[in-house]
């Protein structure tokens, strides 16, 4: 590996770093965009050696994944153990999410695969598709973080009349991560406040669709 690290170095006229950068970023991030902030450099450099990235992440056991019309790669793990275990809460946004997003797609509301919208509007959406209560404000910022690193969202200011409220990007990434397959639960998903338990993991069927990779 180490040999091809420096043979696509020579080829290429890059430092030996510019790639070990970008495979780490990668590793840390899943995701890089050519249209976020201080992910460009990554994304170009993958779209340009696809081959070398390709095999770097295949002994990994990761497959590489770049779409070059929504301007983003990424890392999807191949082997279920891989899947990082999300609670029923993070399962359930994930899903409003998705859904959120093909309702803007639709609609042609979409800039470069990235659709907008705000916080107030997601929470609304997961009281109207799961019939429960929010989490509270704090469960619910760790959500938007853990949502945020994995590349799903991209958050931005809050409004002024409502600071609570704050804009989100959501990012073609949820698409990756909530497969068609995973997307139906939601159609038939009810429950009730003794049958979901927030603390509790995903299913292994639910963790064998959701394509987060462990941090």
């Amino acid at each position: 590996m180490l040999k091809e690290l420096k043979k696509v170095s020579e080829e290429s006229g890059k430092d030996v770093k510019d790639f070990q950068h970008t495979a780490n970023f990668l590793l840390a991030n899943q995701f890089a965009s050519a249209y976020k902030h201080g992910q460009r450099k990554h994304y170009l450099l993958v779209e340009s050696y696809q081959d070398y990235f390709s095999n770097v992440f295949e002994a990994l056991g990761m497959k590489l994944y770049v779409n070059e019309n929504e301007r983003l790669s990424g890392v999807l793990p191949i082997e279920r153990e891989a899947f990082l275990r999300l609670k029923t809460d993070e399962t359930l946004f994930l899903l409003v999410l998705r859904q959120l997003y093909e309702e803007k797609i639709e609609n042609f509301e979409v800039d470069n695969g990235f659709v907008s919208t705000h916080t107030n509007a997601v929470l609304e959406r997961f009281v109207q598709l799961v019939k429960r209560d929010v989490p509270n404000e704090t469960r619910f910022k760790d959500i938007l973080s853990l949502l945020s690193r994995q590349g799903v969202i991209i958050r931005g200011k809050p409004f002024d009349e409502d600071p609570k409220n704050i804009m989100v990007s959501i990012t073609p990434v949820v698409r990756l991560i909530v497969t068609e397959a995973y997307l139906r639960q939601l159609e038939s998903f009810t429950v009730s406040d003794d049958d979901m338990d927030e603390e509790d993991e995903l299913s292994n069927e639910q963790d064998s669709d959701s394509s987060i990779a462990s941090e």
